[in-house]
């Protein structure tokens, strides 16, 4: 597992970590490599004939001014965007969509105090059990909720371009709203007074002793419901209909995109990182959003792209 280390619980801030081009290979850092500072010829050498025998920085033995036209492009090719820098893009979009930072997530799922804090917790107790079932996978979900989205219907950056650079654009918003929302809960109902970012369940309740670092950011709502949640919601019109389709007809939270994101949601509650509210909440915001994402121009060029690729 040497993908996992203990800085790896931040709650969605660690999907950035699969950025395309995020970091260029070969970089040298100073845990790595002393100081280089390489240092070339001074061009003043190749104006003086004289020092015309240091050939080094020349191409020779051909004029290179010769038989290399120009091109004729344009403007930068969409395709050459890295996922992760386009997000930016499109999350610049986002937030000047109205209303994305009026959701009421306490109408949805307030935080509870006294006697239902109470419960919330008792459950996370009962579910430390749990965890030996689930850590591998509840790790591999730290930084890479997406793999389990491409993994249900076998796709990939190559051969569903336009829906894996949407699937990186809806994760991008999703943490950005999550930690808008965590810093920000809401109001008191009835009273007008700000509520302050929640403490995370293992600071109430020493037993339960979270198996990995505990992120550095507020408990409501769950960054990573909300990201799950979001990518469920915009990818039920894009894929194939036996995604979208409920298990149990009687329960439309069944189906398999849902079931999935409720997963991802669940094991956060198992490792002790989330109170079952941050979860709720964590599903309506991401729910919520993603029509404010798919509002946005760049995000609805890529979901029609998408919706070709599956069709």
């Amino acid at each position: 597992m040497s993908g996992f280390g203990l800085a790896d619980g931040a709650d969605g801030a660690d999907g950035a970590d699969g950025a395309d081009g995020a970091a260029p290979s070969g970089t040298f850092t100073a845990s790595t490599s002393p100081l280089i500072r390489p240092i070339g010829i001074s061009p003043a050498l190749e104006k003086r004939p004289e020092e015309d025998w240091f050939r080094g920085t020349r191409w020779p033995p051909f004029d290179v001014s010769a038989g290399f036209p120009f091109t004729t492009s344009k403007s930068f090719p969409d395709s050459a965007w890295d996922s992760y820098h386009f997000s930016i893009v499109v999350l610049g979009e986002f937030v000047k969509q109205p209303g994305w930072d009026a959701i009421d997530l306490q109408a949805v799922a307030p935080i509870p105090t006294g006697a239902g804090l109470k419960a919330e917790l008792d459950e996370l107790q009962e579910l430390i059990d749990y965890r030996p079932g689930v850590m591998a996978e509840a790790l591999a979900q730290v930084s890479k909720i997406d793999a389990y989205f491409s993994g249900m219907l076998m796709f990939n950056k190559s051969s569903r371009p336009a829906t894996y650079r949407l699937i990186q654009c809806a994760l991008h918003v999703a943490q950005f709203l999550a930690m808008h929302y965590k810093f920000n809960p809401g109001l008191q109902a009835g009273s007008g007074t700000a509520i302050p970012p929640r403490p995370r369940p293992s600071q109430l309740s020493l037993a339960l002793m979270p198996p990995i670092a505990v992120p550095g950011h507020a408990s409501y709502p769950s960054g990573h419901a909300t990201e799950a949640y979001m990518l469920a919601t915009v990818l039920t019109p894009i894929m194939p209909q036996p995604a979208s389709t409920p298990i149990d007809p009687a329960d439309p939270e069944s189906t398999p995109l849902r079931r999935l994101a409720q997963r991802i949601a669940r094991n956060r509650e198992v490792l002790g990182l989330h109170y079952p509210s941050d979860s709720k909440a964590g599903k309506h915001l991401g729910e919520t959003a993603a029509p404010l994402l798919a509002g946005c121009p760049s995000a609805a060029k890529l979901i029609a792209a998408a919706e070709l690729e599956w069709s």
